[in-house]
């Protein structure tokens, strides 16, 4: 059987030159959206908390931990904007931590005494049923934040903000916060149950 070689050889450079040109008509629209992203990164762990006695701070309940940090974004942005944060250190994967929750608890409101799997968080002193119970709901990140606009509060819409799958399969309607600040190893101050 004879080839052609110049044949297949302008055959391949056509489909290459095609296929190059494909591609660069993806990327450039994929590309234009991610030069628009403004990214700004600022750790405060440490910004309002005394230099010359970190733990004495840290562990007098007394002394008022509120901290105001401002970042000021250097670019004009266009909305919608999304504003995500960062946690370092939190280990959210540890086996133990994963598996102390209940699932079941989080769906159905008539599971609110099934909390077997959520040692040590699973019920008070007196054995009433914490909900959410377990470490993953125990946890939590309560730092707040406030968008300004030249000086202006701006209001935050935090609609739509959990997973469609999350919503509809994995937590149930009507389901509320009981017995939550009166687990046995809570510590710090208490959360305002009303927001």
């Amino acid at each position: 059987m004879h080839h052609d070689r110049s044949n297949a050889h302008l055959f391949d450079d056509h489909i290459s030159f095609l296929w190059r040109d494909s591609l660069w008509c993806i990327c450039l629209p994929c590309t234009f959206p991610v030069t628009q992203v403004v990214e700004l990164v600022h750790r405060y762990d440490a910004s309002c908390v005394p230099v010359d006695d970190k733990v004495g701070f840290i562990q007098n309940s007394r002394t008022d931990k509120t901290c105001t940090v401002t970042m000021t974004v250097p670019k004009y942005m266009k909305s919608p904007i999304h504003v995500y944060y960062l946690i370092d250190g939190f280990y959210q994967n540890h086996r133990r931590y994963v598996r102390s929750r209940s699932d079941k608890q989080l769906r159905y409101k008539s599971a609110a005494h099934l909390t077997s799997d959520c040692v040590p968080e699973g019920d008070t002193a007196d054995h009433a049923p914490i909900v959410p119970c377990g470490l993953v709901a125990w946890s939590l990140f309560n730092d707040t934040y406030t968008v300004r606009v030249n000086g202006v509060v701006t209001q935050v819409n935090k609609k739509d903000i959990a997973w469609k799958s999350d919503k509809n399969n994995k937590f149930g309607k009507n389901i509320y916060p009981s017995n939550f600040q009166k687990g046995r190893l809570i510590g710090g101050a208490t959360l305002n149950e009303s927001i």
